[in-house]
């Protein structure tokens, strides 16, 4: 009986840990990436996501920026879906001086850890704040 028991503790408790949940203020924060593959542009990601559900992604190609301030949520605890707040004459122009490129009106990015997310084949990390001693 000791030995079931021994056994079923540890099982509930690594099960536990597994099922992380996640929520804006575990999620909030700084993450960047960059596409380091070999057969196109590189692009550097930087991913800000703050406590009061606004947030900034930002896509550098080469030599264009693109931009996009708005929304997020968490969806199904395992997608943070990104609804940018887009002017359409604005986005036509940076589309047209860009040469084509332009951030979608909503982003989908899948949760790995709560360190760690990934979109397309780009992989995100949480950047850690430094606080400095005053």
């Amino acid at each position: 009986m000791k030995n079931i028991i021994a056994y079923i503790i540890p099982a509930i408790l690594f099960a536990s840990c597994k099922a992380q949940q996640f929520d804006t203020d575990s999620m909030s924060g700084r993450y960047v990436g960059a596409d380091k593959a070999k057969n196109n542009l590189s692009a550097f990601i930087l991913l800000d996501l703050h406590k009061d559900s606004t947030s900034t992604f930002e896509r550098t190609m080469d030599l264009s920026k693109n931009t996009c301030q708005g929304k997020w949520s968490l969806s199904n605890n395992r997608m943070i879906n990104i609804t940018c707040n887009n002017n359409p004459i604005q986005s036509d122009i940076e589309k047209a001086l860009q040469g084509g490129s332009i951030i979608e009106d909503s982003i989908q990015i899948k949760i790995l850890t709560k360190d760690k997310l990934r979109i397309g084949n780009v992989i995100l990390r949480r950047k850690r704040t430094s606080s400095s001693p005053l």
